[in-house]
């Protein structure tokens, strides 16, 4: 017989008075007030770790949810034991979070607790992406010289100064977000805000970083495949689907991140570092 594990979503909220169930196959919906315990399986390194160092990525740990006078949503769904399950669980349970707060209202689902897998006895399950990266060196007092001259130079353009704002929050958001279309949404529209300020062309980001790398705009457009990138935006915001598979997310979101960066550097009066040269011949 096949195994099967279990997700959950865990939420907390001052709206429900009630204990019940709520199944909306494959997910079960339970309202309770604690106390209850969870096994589960966390995540106890970051997911780019030092390159020739070993760590432990993952360590079983109970969860413990506390009696009080708040109530609390808990969320199931199991699936069998395959690859892409977690993506499954994670779209299941949101599509039932989705119908709740349109049916109910989405205040209950303001204060997400936790989210993954759950163990047992017989197995310790997680997952999430990993990637190693060379140690971070810098001199302090360089660090502080830099960021206060990036700070001078964003702030002498007050138009760039609200947009450098705005591109911040989008781009911290999405490198403390696991590979998905979330990150590919925030990262491209961080270039929306600049360097595609006041249009919907693209031909501004190619222009803008073929200044930055001293190439011609055409090469930097062709290098780096900026056309598919925008169509990939598009086909996730109009057709609802991220034209990547799971191999290549990894690489794509690689790019955008090196693209944002290269725009952000250039922002703030840094030099071109040569974050996107590799995608050139």
């Amino acid at each position: 017989m096949p195994k099967f594990s279990k997700y959950l979503k865990l939420y907390c909220t001052d709206l429900v008075t009630l204990t019940t169930k709520v199944i909306a196959d494959p997910v079960r919906v339970e309202f309770f007030q604690g106390p209850r315990e969870y096994d589960t399986f966390v995540r106890v390194s970051p997911p780019i770790v030092r390159a020739g160092v070993d760590r432990i990525l993952f360590a079983p740990k109970r969860m413990v949810v506390a009696g009080s006078e708040l109530s609390y949503i808990e969320i199931i769904v199991r699936a069998e034991h395959q690859a892409g399950r977690r993506q499954y669980c994670e779209d299941e349970i949101n599509r039932v979070v989705t119908q709740l707060s349109a049916v109910l209202t989405p205040a209950l689902f303001n204060f997400e607790l936790w989210s993954g897998w759950l163990s047992d006895s017989e197995q310790a399950l997680g997952g999430g992406w990993v990637g190693t990266s060379p140690a971070v060196q810098f001199e302090p007092a360089e660090l502080e010289r830099q960021i206060e001259s990036y700070r001078l130079a964003v702030a002498g353009d007050p138009d760039i100064e609200q947009r450098f704002t705005l591109m911040s929050k989008l781009f911290s958001r999405a490198i403390a977000t696991e590979p998905g279309e979330e990150r590919f949404l925030w990262l491209w529209t961080v270039l929306e805000v600049f360097p595609m300020r006041d249009t919907s062309n693209i031909q501004p980001i190619s222009g803008y970083l073929g200044r930055v790398t001293g190439r011609v705009p055409a090469e930097v457009k062709s290098a780096l495949d900026l056309g598919k990138l925008f169509d990939s935006r598009c086909d996730l915001v109009h057709n609802g689907r991220l034209p990547y598979s799971l191999e290549n997310l990894g690489e794509v979101l690689e790019k955008l991140e090196a693209i944002d960066t290269t725009v952000l550097r250039a922002l703030g009066g840094l030099p071109y570092a040569g974050q996107i040269d590799k995608y050139f011949p």
